[in-house]
């Protein structure tokens, strides 16, 4: 009976060793699974940096290593060969760039030729001494830096009551939200009758859909944009 019993534990302990760990291809497994492609490591130890590389793990921690038995984030991939990565969606192309969506759901996106985008033409707005939505926008879907080029006409009455006019790219059509210029507007000086907003500046714009807001600073009895293309728009391009 005595010797049963020591035998069942052995049994059970050995099991449990056993199933700790998995190795295929190798009996000296590094992780809870592992998978040595080359059947290249050794008996004992910690297979080197080149025997890593047909390897296969995965940790306690879920961590998923190609070319590593300690993957430190849940996919780690080391290949001294450029090109490791490959994702066939239907979206991929050459010069694409893998952008993410507010969910962190990856596409391949264009990025050459260079990535222009128009705003749709505003309306015959009364701009306010506060920052005023003209009705141009324009959605943005890769973020970065970009070259922010407004075009604006407003036609100001009486003469010479404007002392600036000034213009920021928003997420919201009522307040400043994600600002292209997050410490001040862009300022531009006016003429005697219409003030004139065609420059270019650089502001960095996250994902989403972007208004054109204005204000004027002065003691107009009016001033109203125009709703003419190429007089009331913005065009964006990336900077690569």
């Amino acid at each position: 009976m005595k010797k049963t019993t020591i035998t069942l534990l052995l049994l059970v302990i050995g099991n449990a060793s056993a199933f700790a760990q998995i190795g295929i291809n190798t009996s000296n497994p590094q992780a809870p699974f592992h998978v040595d492609g080359g059947k290249d490591n050794p008996a004992t130890g910690v297979p080197t940096t080149a025997q890593q590389a047909n390897d296969f793990a995965v940790t306690s921690a879920g961590n998923v290593g190609i070319g590593t038995t300690t993957p430190s984030t849940k996919v780690d991939i080391i290949s001294t060969t450029a090109g490791a990565l490959k994702i066939t969606d239907g979206t991929q192309g050459n010069g694409k760039i893998l952008v993410s969506d507010a969910n962190g759901v990856a596409t391949w996106q264009n990025s050459s030729p260079a990535v222009i985008i128009n705003s749709n033409t505003g309306g015959s707005v009364t701009v306010a001494t506060t920052l005023t939505y003209l009705g141009a926008s324009a959605v943005v879907t890769i973020p970065g830096y970009y070259l922010i080029s407004p075009r604006l006409i407003t036609d100001s009455t009486p003469a010479n009551c404007s002392n600036f006019i000034a213009y920021n790219l928003s997420t919201s059509t009522t307040a400043l939200a994600n600002a292209a210029f997050p410490l001040q507007e862009a300022h531009f000086a006016p003429s005697a009758i219409n003030s004139f907003i065609y420059s270019t500046n650089v502001g960095y714009l996250a994902a989403g859909t972007y208004y054109m807001l204005v204000r004027y600073n002065g003691t107009c009895t009016s001033i109203k944009s125009r709703a003419t293309p190429g007089q009331n728009d913005f065009a964006l391009t990336l900077l690569k």
